[in-house]
């Protein structure tokens, strides 16, 4: 209600105005952005989390005095870009989500705007986010840019701090987006494609899927206990407590990454490999719960598949077959 609205800002602002002024971690730092993390913290309080609409509409209305234009693109699906959506929403900025739908891809247009710098960047690929003049390709460059541009309610005042915080962010994004997201999504492609070769056997098929999914599991179960270690040593281990796997006061871009890998793990591999690690999987439930991001994804404002492709859950379901058996 309108009501409603206008206490939430009264509130914010409030606070915000105090944190700044007293608050040691947060002096002389970017209020605006202050207030983004705010204003999500109040409005949890307040029962409003869910309302996508108004939660966002508050926290956009404080939080993009100093943000420029911003427009993310990449494809119609999760993908290599996901993470770098929920940082932007974590973050209450309001940003266009320009979604390249996968008909051009089928239709080979995708080669002429290849070629076509202001929708593709300077590679010819996807993701390319435009931070009001700047545009930058390639997903973890994105990734450090919005570090830097978001991460005033990350840092403190000590320098070695800050430095240990921004190599950390750097350090959990390359490995989630590398060493987990890219590689389940190579998995789900590769079946794809081994699903649509014709004149293959199907024993010839099976015994190749078999093979791909065994490396792939076998991999993301070497990397998965050392992300356990790294939230216990933030203290993810203290019943309750919700520890971030960057080991910063809140989720930076890293941490944004790393659920959303954990995620596409459980996706393929199955929820029950993630519940085997029951740190990373508490870490994948407080990321949900917060407010932005939990409305975000209650909105359905995600896109619904990881790749984009109507064979999806087919190839999903095969994977997880030959799974069962490694």
């Amino acid at each position: 209600t309108a009501t409603h609205c206008n206490t939430l800002q009264h509130t914010a602002t409030h606070i915000t105005s105090h944190t700044v002024t007293h608050h040691a971690a947060y002096t002389g730092m970017n209020t605006a952005r202050v207030t983004a993390h705010v204003m999500a913290r109040v409005t949890a309080c307040v029962g409003q989390a869910r309302n996508f609409q108004v939660v966002t509409k508050l926290t956009r209305a404080f939080s993009s005095s100093n943000i420029p234009k911003v427009t993310l693109r990449y494809f119609d699906s999760r993908g290599r870009a996901q993470a770098l959506r929920y940082a932007l929403v974590d973050a209450g900025v309001d940003f266009k989500d320009d979604r390249v739908s996968l008909s051009h891809v089928a239709s080979g247009n995708w080669f002429n705007m290849k070629s076509t710098p202001s929708l593709t960047g300077p590679w010819g690929s996807l993701p390319v986010l435009d931070w009001g003049d700047l545009r930058v390709g390639q997903t973890e460059a994105i990734a450090s840019l919005l570090f830097r541009e978001l991460s005033a309610l990350h840092l403190t005042s000590d320098p070695s701090e800050q430095r240990r915080v921004a190599a950390m962010d750097a350090s959990v994004t390359s490995l989630a987006h590398q060493d987990l997201l890219v590689l389940c999504l190579q998995l789900v492609n590769i079946t794809a494609t081994m699903q649509a070769s014709p004149g293959q056997a199907a024993e010839s098929i099976e015994a190749n899927l078999a093979n791909a999914v065994t490396q792939c599991k076998t991999r993301v179960l070497g990397i998965m206990p050392r992300l356990e270690l790294m939230l216990a040593t933030n203290g993810a281990a203290q019943t309750g407590r919700a520890a971030w796997m960057v080991g910063a006061a809140h989720p930076t871009v890293g941490d944004m990454f790393a659920w959303e890998a954990l995620e596409v793990v459980a996706l393929v591999f199955g929820q029950e490999l993630l519940e085997a690690f029951p740190l990373c999987a508490a870490f994948c439930r407080h990321m949900a719960a917060r407010p932005l991001l939990n409305a975000y994804v209650e909105a359905g404002a995600r896109p619904l598949t990881l790749t984009g492709s109507a064979a999806e859950v087919p190839v999903l379901a095969a994977i997880a077959r030959a799974a069962a058996a490694v």
